[in-house]
């Protein structure tokens, strides 16, 4: 698998992401051939590209072409609510970007694995956002606000800025409950743990009503774990697997 440079909103840019109008750092992983599937990968909250580059890699063997983006932690740590729509958007219309330009290189599959923050980018990517974005895997899910509010050094960033839970849930009710227009056809799982403190499994449940009503086939597959960490890393470990699962016309996942 040939690895492109490294690259972000900001061209050339390869630094770790800083910060700014974009907020992230994009790089990208092909596959020997440049028509093979394309799966974009939203790295978890806090995590490099570099600290997860051995799932994308098993991803690269099963032929994917990826394209993976890392987010500033400012998205969290800044303690400004409305970095997290920013961020969204400009994920959003880069992805766009990559599939318009992949696309005249002869690609015509697109897919998505998110983790963490990275699923959450993902829900607000889907149906009429990004309709070729036909099929995904969202590692871990739910609700946004309550899942950063467990997160001590986040919380105390927002507390110290005036914001409480039932202001930030307002703030992020537009990306929480997105609209999806058409998702006919489209197929997606999300994974968890229901001892993930984080993104419990119980939390789930309430967000797939409008996907499903909206077209999709969405499943909910539980893996063994002991906390949100560990979920997202069984998740990734699982990668090849789930996106077997969700793949259209694509036979049984091999055993890993």
């Amino acid at each position: 698998m040939i690895r492109r440079p490294a690259m972000s909103g900001i061209v050339g840019f390869r630094r770790p992401p800083v910060p700014g109008a974009a907020g992230f750092r994009r790089e990208e992983f092909e596959a020997v051939s440049r028509a093979s599937p394309v799966i974009f990968f939203i790295c978890p909250y806090g995590t490099s590209i570099s600290t997860v580059r051995w799932a994308i890699q098993r991803l690269g063997r099963d032929g994917f072409h990826v394209v993976a983006y890392e987010a500033a932690k400012a998205v969290f740590m800044d303690g400004d609510p409305e970095i997290l729509p920013g961020l969204i958007a400009s994920v959003r219309a880069d992805i766009k970007a990559q599939i318009a330009r992949l696309t005249s290189e002869g690609v015509t599959e697109f897919g998505f694995f998110g983790s963490s923050l990275g699923s959450f980018i993902f829900y607000n990517c889907v149906g009429d956002a990004v309709p070729e974005l036909r099929w995904g895997v969202f590692n871990t899910g739910g609700d946004i606000a309550r899942g950063m509010w467990r997160l001590d050094g986040a919380r105390r960033q927002h507390v110290m800025r005036g914001w409480s839970l039932a202001r930030l849930e307002a703030a992020w009710a537009g990306v929480q409950y997105p609209e999806f227009g058409h998702l006919d056809g489209c197929r997606f799982v999300f994974v968890s743990s229901r001892r993930d403190k984080i993104a419990p499994l119980d939390n789930i449940e309430p967000y797939l009503g409008s996907m499903r009503q909206a077209g999709a086939q969405v499943s909910v597959l539980e893996v063994p774990a002991i906390g949100h960490f560990s979920t997202i890393v069984a998740g990734l470990w699982r990668a090849p697997r789930f996106v077997a699962m969700v793949r259209p016309a694509v036979g049984p996942a091999p055993a890993r």
